[in-house]
Formats: C-alpha cells, sequence, structure tokens
C-alpha cells in the first residue's frame, strides 16, 4: 500500500505538471487506465487512485457512460479557497501573519481592480459599498450579518481584480474569517460600522474613476484601522493573562475587510 500511494502521488503530480506547462490544456482527455498504467509504468489501481485525488482537486473530471472518461478540469476558485484555508488552519496563523499578508495583498487587488474592472464591475462594487452602508445604519443588525455585506464587498473587488488566484485567496480569507469574527465584534459600534463602510465606499469610488493609486491607498488605510483594532482587543486581553491563548486560536482574520 505505501508504495502504491507513493506511485499515485507521482502521477498526480506529472498530470498536474502538464496541466501548468500547457502540455494538457482545460476539455482534453486523458488516456484511459490501462495507457496510463503502461506510460507510467504503475498499476490501474495506481492511476484510479491518482484520479481520485485529482478530481477531489478539481483538477478532473470523471465523466461516466460511452462518451465519458477523464477530462481535464478547471479548478473552481472556491475549491481552491477551501483547499487554503485548511492551511491555515493547521498552520495556526497569527493575528499578527494575517495582518501582514492583507497589508501587501489587499491594496494590491484593489490596484488591480481600478485598473482592469468594467462597468458593470464598478456598479456592482458601488452597489455593494452602498449595502454595507445601509447595513451600518440598521441598529439592530446582527455582526455577522453586517460583517457579510463587508466579505462580499471585499470578493467583489478580487473579482474585479480579473486574477483567479486572488479570488481564490480572498474565498479563503473571509472563509477563515466567518468563523473567527469573534475578536472585532468586541470592537463594534454603530460609529465603527459607519466608519467602515465609508472607507469601502471611497475604496468603490477610486475603482469607478480608475484611480489605481487611490484605491490601492483606500484600501491600505482599511486594512490598517482593522489591524490597530484587533491588535488593540489582543493587547487588552493579554493584561489578564489570556491575550497569547486568543492570538494563538485566532486565525487573525477576526476583522472584517
Amino acid at each position: 500500500m505505501p508504495d502504491r500511494r507513493r506511485g499515485s502521488d507521482r502521477v498526480a503530480q506529472h498530470i498536474q505538471d502538464a496541466v501548468a506547462t500547457g502540455a494538457l490544456i482545460v476539455g482534453e482527455r486523458l488516456p484511459n487506465e490501462r495507457e496510463l498504467g503502461r506510460l507510467f509504468g504503475v498499476s490501474r489501481a495506481t492511476i484510479r487512485e491518482a484520479v481520485r485525488r485529482l478530481e477531489t482537486e478539481g483538477m478532473v473530471q470523471v465523466r461516466r457512460g460511452v462518451t465519458g472518461g477523464t477530462f481535464v478540469s478547471q479548478p473552481d476558485p472556491g475549491r481552491l479557497g477551501l483547499a487554503l484555508l485548511a492551511l491555515i488552519r493547521f498552520g495556526e496563523a497569527t493575528a499578527h501573519d494575517f495582518t501582514e499578508f492583507r497589508a501587501g495583498f489587499e491594496p494590491e487587488t484593489a490596484w488591480w481592480a481600478a485598473e482592469r474592472a468594467d462597468a458593470t464591475a464598478r456598479l456592482r462594487l458601488s452597489a455593494l459599498a452602498e449595502d454595507v452602508m445601509a447595513r451600518a445604519r440598521v441598529e439592530d443588525l446582527s455582526w455577522p450579518e453586517f460583517a457579510e455585506g463587508d466579505i462580499r464587498f471585499h470578493e467583489a473587488l478580487a473579482d474585479a481584480s480579473k486574477n483567479p488566484i486572488r479570488v481564490a485567496v480572498m474565498l479563503a480569507v473571509h472563509e477563515a474569517f466567518r468563523q473567527a469574527s469573534a475578536t472585532i465584534v468586541r470592537h463594534d459600534s454603530s460609529a465603527w460600522r459607519i466608519d467602515q463602510a465609508r472607507q469601502l465606499a471611497a475604496v468603490a469610488a477610486a475603482v469607478a474613476a480608475a484611480d489605481a493609486d487611490e484605491a490601492r491607498r483606500c484600501m491600505a488605510v482599511h486594512v490598517q484601522v482593522n489591524a490597530e483594532a484587533v491588535q488593540t482587543i489582543l493587547e487588552s486581553h493579554g493584561a489578564d493573562g489570556q491575550g497569547n491563548e486568543e492570538k494563538r486560536q485566532s486565525t487573525g482574520v477576526g476583522q472584517h475587510g
């Protein structure tokens, strides 16, 4: 069993490399199990394991029937995002780790969005920014409901960048946020929500104006404000001896936006 598993990993990696280099293209049908086994010098059982792994990762699609077979497919960004989320969880990333990452990633995503967004994407961002402000003005709106509007804005911003890798990473970051939003809720207030909404509106306005530098600056401000809030919360809880544990448990994205 160990030898066969190593063989299946090798086969799967070879196919992934072929897709990455363009030797295999999306929609192309792979040879059947017997032919693949002969090509790689492994058993059909090993080939089946490799195909199952690739199917799980969204790299191939197995179709049944007379015209069926194993076809190269394009991984869904959501699936890639969940895979990244698993790495985040098991890696025990801290709030500082995420602040450092977001300080570079999100402003650059805003820059690319301003460069590449079409009219539809600009209108969508403006509408989502207005939605966040509307949510901010509802006094009895729960924190998760408000945060969801903020998350949708950031995901739309990544979509507007037209970079599938940025989309996948943003999905992963915000899925982690949904499960770790208990941190920033301690900083929550009506004024805080309105301020957050104004920051996102500034980003949307910069994207609408195709002002990439301004979009990046506005997003940098937004990320920094959230980072400082989280740091303040963590430090205040450190005073009673709970801070280190909270830092260890937090994925660092308990900060909306």
